[in-house]
């Protein structure tokens, strides 16, 4: 009868894996990691002293550029090319975000767009798009903020009772049809029903403050980071803001979950708040060279974690929320999907002005 040492030595032979496949299978590991090394290199050096067009699809001084603006000098520090911000203002936006997408795919133009906007006037194919949202090369996101709807300095309307007990329209500013301050303006009319008069066109949210300083609207949704200026200068005060929790910067100001008037009004809100999680993005034309995308998503990434970066952005009151290239790229894919068709096509009505 064999002795179990000797059982045990078999079995130990059996299932060893021989010493020249670990090391063939080590050397492999090397040169994957080798390969990637000599990848960003190569990428690095491609990128060395050369201009990287940055689009902003709206005017300067908005909140885009100004986040455009505080991310550019970190950029430069960890991508080590020049960093051009163009401002192509239009359509709510919609001509900047094309020139993005349809740009050569050579690496060398990138630029932020306000993702909700991007997905409704995709959704409901509105005229002039030029682009597949799921089809960006994404580097990652900057930010999604809370939306904070705002009333101009004197209005008679200071709460949302006053809104949704109002017997004539409120006059609401938003940018071009299809545009995130449009789709937040019609789609909480609809779910809050309150009545208002969307007054549309604005390249801008610094354009939409000058018609409220004008006068020629009561009311506004906007980004919260983007609002502050004004409520702090005492020009505005906030009414509702976005979400199913209070932010703690502003903890005594309402959802528009807890006003919400019935479940299917929470349905619509719910869909309107996964589309802001996509928040303000950065990315390239479709089919950008993995080796070059993957640099930029690191040079992204290093930016973004800068503790440099981090105090200019906390100086300039700029909340951040930093999403990879990838995680980007799933978000945009799930954003489109909305299962009620009842709701999808209250979007899609929404966006293109039928409402």
């Amino acid at each position: 009868m064999k002795s179990s040492s000797h059982a045990q030595s078999v079995n130990r032979r059996r299932y060893a894996i021989p010493l020249f496949l670990l090391i063939a299978i080590f050397l492999m590991a090397i040169g994957v990691m080798d390969a990637a090394a000599q990848s960003q290199t190569a990428a690095a050096a491609y990128y060395k002293d050369k201009n990287l067009n940055f689009i902003v699809p709206y005017k300067p001084g908005g909140g885009y550029d100004i986040y455009s603006r505080i991310l550019r000098p970190y950029l430069e520090k960890h991508t080590g090319a020049r960093v051009v911000i163009r401002n192509v203002p239009g359509a709510g936006g919609l001509l900047g975000v094309n020139e993005t997408y349809t740009a050569s795919p050579n690496g060398l133009t990138i630029g932020i767009q306000n993702a909700v906007a991007s997905v409704t006037n995709q959704m409901s194919k509105i005229e002039g798009v030029r682009y597949d949202f799921t089809k960006f090369s994404w580097i990652g996101r900057m930010a999604t903020n809370v939306r904070a709807l705002v009333g101009r300095k004197g209005s008679s309307y200071k709460t949302i009772q006053d809104l949704m007990n109002a017997k004539e329209k409120v006059k609401m500013g938003a940018t071009g049809l299809g545009g995130s301050t449009y789709v937040d303006a019609v789609i909480t009319m609809k779910a809050l029903g309150f009545p208002a008069e969307i007054i549309h066109g604005y390249d801008s949210s610094k354009e939409m403050d000058m018609g409220m300083l004008r006068g020629e609207i009561e009311i506004l949704w906007g980004s919260y980071s983007s609002r502050r200026k004004m409520v702090k200068a005492g020009e505005q005060f906030i009414i509702l803001q976005s979400g199913k929790k209070r932010s703690p910067e502003i903890p005594d100001v309402p959802t528009w979950f807890e006003v919400a008037p019935s479940e299917h009004a929470k349905k619509i809100l719910t869909v309107l708040t996964a589309m802001h999680e996509t928040g303000r993005p950065i990315a390239g034309p479709p089919d950008i060279a993995s080796d070059r995308l993957e640099f930029l998503r690191q040079a992204f990434y290093k930016a973004m974690h800068d503790p440099d970066f981090l105090k200019d952005a906390e100086k300039a009151k700029r909340v951040l929320s930093y999403l990879s290239g990838e995680e980007m790229a799933q978000l945009a894919k799930e954003s489109l999907i909305i299962e009620d068709a009842n709701i999808k096509q209250l979007f899609i009505d929404a966006i293109k002005g039928s409402i």
